[in-house]
């Protein structure tokens, strides 16, 4: 297997790269600048994250609430499920 590295660079180890931070270590709570209504194409905002939770919890459909919010079944799955929208509580 051949390598391309652009002049003055070097090929990183494994050991070198497993020291890095990623993404899991740094999640909480700096939050990325686009998390939630930070980004410009989000549908929803935090309090209609907590009434879809609430309405879940309360037995609705995940069909049904995505619908009424203008989302996916999968999208409303993600979030009763905290897959996204992590952040609001």
């Amino acid at each position: 297997m051949t390598s391309t590295t652009l002049p003055g660079r070097r090929m990183l180890s494994a050991e070198e790269i497993m020291r890095w931070p990623f993404r899991q270590d740094t999640l909480l709570p700096d939050l990325h600048p686009s998390t939630g209504t930070g980004n410009s194409s989000a549908k929803l905002n935090e309090d209609k994250v907590r009434a879809i939770r609430s309405a879940a919890a309360a037995g609705a459909h995940m069909a049904t609430l995505g619908h009424a919010f203008g989302i996916s079944e999968r999208a409303t799955r993600h979030i009763v499920d905290g897959t996204t929208w992590r952040h609001v509580q």
